[in-house]
């Protein structure tokens, strides 16, 4: 049993290419799959798209709008907005446009984070990749597979935290965690700032603040505040302090207020028991192998040998994990979202361990094969089921089908005025007011004028205009008997004048 375990790990190191590059390809296909199916969601999404359209059709790459009139509700600087405009400009009006660049990110960070564990060997490289194709949530909502700022986002975080890992090894690191710092902040405003409070913690306990020259350091907040200082230049042109004191109140003020912002108050374990102990999911199996990893790390009889793990990495690891955990946890507005860079490092610590644990030469090989199993196999159960939900199970809603078959960018009603009264999946209930997913869908599909105001709205309307209609309201509206009807899919209508 020894002797096969043994051949087992030399086998998987000797195909550790083959193995990463199946690891690659499995992230992307959990990624891009399916990508442009599910239905487009109001708030994050539909804000960022609609922007990022209104900002491509306007040759205004600066100020973000919202139906033409600038945005203090969604007050994000713009990289995010740049990157949907790139899969507007690649892709085409299209929800794979829209999604495009937060699905690479999230495949770059895996990646990156794969080859950054190779510094603790091969299989915890392959572990972390694992591991980070099973994180469910990132996949379920808001990340991977959303057109908003998180995913990119958690690339910059991503990275400066693993550049942060290396400045010992190479001074040079420290700029590009600057730049990275600063390219956070032009993408998810303040919520950089937790970069900042980790590497400031990082700089401090590991004794690199006190080596540090003065020259350097200058460079240094050059590369963590030149970029983000040149925009907000550049954006102080166009409204003075307005964008940026609705920065301050929606980001800061706003979700550090008693009770939390906009209903997203939650008790402070809401965190540990959503995510990191919750054993439906990957995260508490996670958790509980970092926890019984740092107790066997920090009692001596348990301790290995040549652990791969030095105490500085360990220090930036736990800071990378706890600082977000924690300064979220205090912050009354609590959304899932905010700790999802904390995710990261969990799979890395988690990985870490695991990896020793397998490789260790001093346990019985039928406790390691065991091992080896449970954790193969329950990591691709986690894996299947994150596919099946989020990637197999995306799905459109019956409305935003039906206006995507209906409309194209150069078909006959491109620029339509178009009212609205049905039933919106989305709100479950009927509505005469088009939401932001649909306004944004709106003008994907056709470049359409969307009006509020319903079948009055429509038929009040002198001009030329159209009216999506929900097929049993057509009864309550005998004034429409006049009206010719372009379309008929059983559950909506398409009616013009």
């Amino acid at each position: 049993m020894k002797s096969f375990y043994t051949r087992l790990l030399r086998l998987i190191d000797r195909l550790y290419p083959f193995f990463f590059t199946f690891l690659t390809l499995m992230t992307a296909f959990l990624c891009f799959r399916c990508l442009g199916i599910k239905a487009i969601d109001s708030w994050d999404e539909a804000r960022h798209g609609i922007s990022a359209y209104e900002m491509l059709k306007n040759g205004n790459f600066l100020v973000n709008t919202y139906l033409n009139e600038p945005d203090y509700w969604n007050v994000k600087p713009p990289v995010s907005f740049w990157s949907i405009m790139a899969g507007f400009t690649l892709f085409g009006y299209t929800s794979v446009g829209l999604r495009f660049f937060s699905a690479l990110a999230y495949l770059i960070t895996t990646v990156v984070t794969g080859l950054f564990a190779r510094r603790y060997g091969k299989l915890t490289s392959l572990l972390v990749m694992a591991f980070l194709c099973a994180n469910y949530f990132p996949f379920k909502a808001h990340l991977v597979r959303a057109g908003d700022a998180d995913s990119l986002y958690l690339l910059f975080f991503t990275l400066a935290m693993l550049a942060m890992l290396k400045i010992r090894e190479n001074g040079r690191m420290l700029y590009v965690c600057g730049l990275c710092f600063s390219l956070a902040f032009l993408t998810k405003s303040f919520h950089a700032g937790m970069i900042a409070a980790i590497g400031g913690l990082f700089l401090l306990l590991t004794g690199e603040l006190r080596k540090m020259k003065p020259g350097r350091f200058l460079l240094f907040l050059g590369s963590a505040l030149l970029p983000a200082a040149l925009w907000a230049v550049c954006r102080f042109q166009y409204d003075g302090f307005t964008f940026f004191r609705n920065m301050y109140e929606a980001d800061i003020a706003g979700r550090t207020a008693a009770g939390g912002l906009e209903g997203h108050g939650f008790p402070f374990s809401f965190y540990w028991t959503s995510i990191f102990w919750n054993f439906d999911y990957i995260y508490g199996w996670l958790t509980l192998l970092v926890i019984v990893g740092l107790i066997c790390l920090w009692i001596r009889p348990f301790r290995v040998k040549d652990f791969p793990l030095s105490n500085t990495d360990l220090t930036g690891l736990l800071l990378w994990f706890l600082v977000p955990f924690l300064g979220f946890s205090t912050v009354s507005t609590k959304l899932m979202w905010y700790v999802y860079p904390c995710i990261v490092p969990l799979c890395l610590l988690a990985a870490i361990f695991l990896g020793a644990f397998l490789q260790n030469k001093k346990l019985p090989a039928f406790i390691l094969c065991l091992g080896l199993c449970v954790a193969a196999v329950g990591t691709g159960w986690f894996i299947r089921n994150n596919y099946l939900d989020n990637v197999r199970g995306a799905r459109s809603n019956d409305l935003q089908t039906f206006v995507m078959e209906q409309f194209d960018r150069n078909g006959l009603h491109t620029g339509s005025t178009v009212y609205l009264d049905a039933y919106d999946p989305f709100l479950y209930a009927n509505t005469t007011k088009w939401e932001q997913n649909m306004q944004l869908l709106g003008m994907m599909e056709g470049d359409l004028t969307c009006q509020d105001g319903g079948t009055e709205g429509f038929l009040a309307d002198s001009d030329d205009a159209l009216l999506i209609l929900s097929v049993p309201f057509l009864a309550d509206h005998p004034e429409l008997k006049n009206c010719q009807i372009l379309a008929d899919n059983g559950q909506y209508l398409l009616l013009e004048k």
